[in-house]
């Protein structure tokens, strides 16, 4: 019979990426909360007047679940990719994705949990450059990495990175990802509970 066709490097590139995403996927259902970066000190709580409160309204992650939801699955650095959580809230499925700091950039390679976004809301936002040769040391080949900030406390709080393509015309477009927890809801504990409960009885 006939011999079924070969498939370049690059075709197989892509069916191992897919695979290794697929095994590192978790699926739950939960809460989402835009929580800045939990290995730095917290920020102090003096906020303006004007301002009233500490959190950017970027951090309302809420509002932007649908965005976040028609996200694609994105190309990752595999040795610093830790798998891809999929958290369900309001029966909207939002894919969590789970990193560590390269070597090269920071010896304690901290983890982060990370959502992508099309779009934020920038108000009281900077954004800090990095050197490129860092910033192209990416969790997203093809994407240069910056720091966004929220400057409404003393000392500004690291809430994630600003994604930028590397390539000019190549139609990708810029993207952000926001540090995140998920916390489990209620019926989610409940579940976790009562399966506990019946295996202590078996």
């Amino acid at each position: 019979g006939d011999s079924p066709p070969k498939m370049g490097n690059n075709a197989w590139c892509h069916v191992v990426f897919f695979i290794f995403q697929a095994m590192a996927v978790q699926a739950r259902e939960g809460v989402i909360s835009a929580t800045g970066n939990p290995h730095m000190p917290q920020p102090q709580k003096s906020c303006s007047a004007e301002v009233g409160t500490c959190e950017c309204p970027a951090q309302s992650v809420g509002l932007q679940l649908a965005q976040a939801a028609g996200m694609p699955i994105l190309p990752v650095q595999t040795e610093a990719f830790l798998g891809i959580e999929e958290v369900t809230v309001a029966s909207l499925k939002v894919s969590l994705y789970k990193f560590k700091q390269p070597a090269v950039l920071n010896p304690m390679q901290l983890p982060f949990k990370v959502l992508p976004l099309p779009q934020i809301d920038t108000t009281d936002m900077a954004v800090i450059e990095v050197p490129m040769e860092q910033a192209t040391n990416s969790w997203f080949p093809g994407y240069a990495w910056s720091i966004l900030v929220c400057t409404r406390c003393e000392g500004g709080m690291h809430l994630g990175w600003r994604f930028t393509p590397t390539a000019t015309g190549s139609g990708a477009a810029s993207f952000y990802a926001l540090i995140v927890e998920a916390t489990a809801t209620e019926g989610e504990l409940a579940a976790v509970a009562e399966g506990r409960l019946q295996e202590a009885i078996r």
